[in-house]
């Protein structure tokens, strides 16, 4: 099986290690609030106005493999937690979030928990939402097996990949490096936005990160910041 089939798997059902039937398993609910629990107390933000903590992604969905991230976002009043703490931007909770997922490798049966802050007001373009503290579905997703453009994806990653290879090899600066990753996430939001989770650009995102194109960009950008303030 290619990676791509992989990647873009449909499945008759929900994750069983998660769900029974479309009912998130009481154990895993307990351990994913658990989890969320420390995340938002790692963000040392006294009265984070949380207003849900929800599952979305492939994980809550029919299109769930064995390289999906269980994705957690918690939901959060941005507008009241700037009211309170106007010095916070949300670069704060990017890198605190970049931090917590560097930091830690929390897995439930074996796949990844991935935590992200979001602001209420976001649009959030997942045909699936489950949410934790009111133990029911936000969206619930429906069985409708997708049309996908294997053609396009596959040359939307092969050109992604030769160029972020290239980019990598010619030691290229900051601003192109901060040029692809840009270009590589607005085409995954584009992407979901316009077609949702079997878009074109958002299968893409998934090709180039489950074959570790995107950590090489990354560690790169990483690495390149590091010469940069480093003295020898």
């Amino acid at each position: 099986m290619k990676l791509f089939e992989i990647t873009s798997r449909y499945n008759d059902t929900l994750n069983p290690d998660l769900w029974d039937d479309e009912k998130l398993k009481a154990k895993v609910a307990e351990k994913l609030k658990l989890i969320a629990k420390e995340f938002i107390e790692f963000f040392e933000v006294i009265d984070l106005d949380v207003s849900d903590i929800v599952i979305t992604g492939s994980n809550a969905n029919y299109n769930w493999t064995e390289l999906s991230d269980i994705d957690l976002h918690v939901i959060v009043n941005l507008k009241t937690v700037r009211k309170n703490c106007p010095d916070l931007t949300d670069d704060y909770f990017q890198a605190k979030k970049s931090l917590w997922n560097q930091n830690h490798e929390i897995t439930i049966y074996d796949q990844p928990v991935e935590l992200y802050v979001q602001d209420e007001k976001e649009p959030h373009h997942a045909t699936g939402i489950y949410s934790l503290q009111n133990d029911e579905w936000n969206k619930k997703p429906t069985f409708s097996e997708p049309e996908i453009n294997d053609t396009a994806v596959e040359e939307k990653t092969k050109q992604l990949k030769y160029e972020i290879s290239r980019l990598i090899d010619d030691k290229a600066g900051d601003k192109i490096v901060t040029a692809m990753k840009d270009k590589i996430s607005n085409y995954r939001k584009n992407g979901l936005k316009s077609g949702g989770e079997w878009s074109t650009g958002n299968l893409t995102f998934k090709e180039l990160r489950n074959t570790g194109f995107l950590e090489k960009l990354y560690d790169y950008a990483r690495s390149k910041l590091d010469d940069e303030l480093s003295l020898s």
